[in-house]
C-alpha cells in the first residue's frame, strides 16, 4: 500500500515536471495527483481497448501509433480537468512520450 501512494506521489511529481514545457500548465500540486489518479485508471481501463481496436495500424506503423494513442488521452484528460492546461500540441506531445516512458518504468518498479 505505500508502494502504491509512493508511485502515485512520483508520477504527480512527474507531472508537475512537464510543467517546464511550454504550454503546458497545472494550477498545484493536488490537481497533479488527480491527473496521476485519472490516467492510471484510464491506462488500466480504456486504453487496452483503444490499443485492440488500433492493432491494425499500430502494426502497419510498427507500434509507433501507440505515441498518437497516449497523446489522445492526454488530450483528453486535459478536457476533463480544466485545471491542467494544454495549449501547445507539440508540448503536449513530447509530454505524452514523457509519461508514458516514466509510467513504464514505474510499472515494472
Amino acid at each position: 500500500m505505500i508502494m502504491l501512494i509512493i508511485k502515485w506521489l512520483l508520477f504527480a511529481g512527474i507531472i508537475m515536471g512537464t510543467c517546464y514545457l511550454p504550454g503546458i500548465s497545472v494550477d498545484g500540486f493536488q490537481f497533479a495527483m488527480l491527473i496521476a489518479f485519472v490516467l492510471t485508471l484510464i491506462n488500466i481501463f480504456i486504453k487496452p481497448l483503444l490499443k485492440l481496436i488500433a492493432f491494425p495500424l499500430n502494426l502497419f506503423t510498427f507500434g509507433l501509433f501507440n505515441l498518437v494513442i497516449n497523446f489522445g488521452i492526454l488530450y483528453g484528460v486535459s478536457y476533463l480537468i480544466p485545471q491542467y492546461h494544454l495549449e501547445n500540441i507539440l508540448s503536449a506531445f513530447i509530454a505524452s512520450v514523457i509519461i508514458a516512458v516514466v509510467y513504464v518504468i514505474l510499472k515494472k518498479v
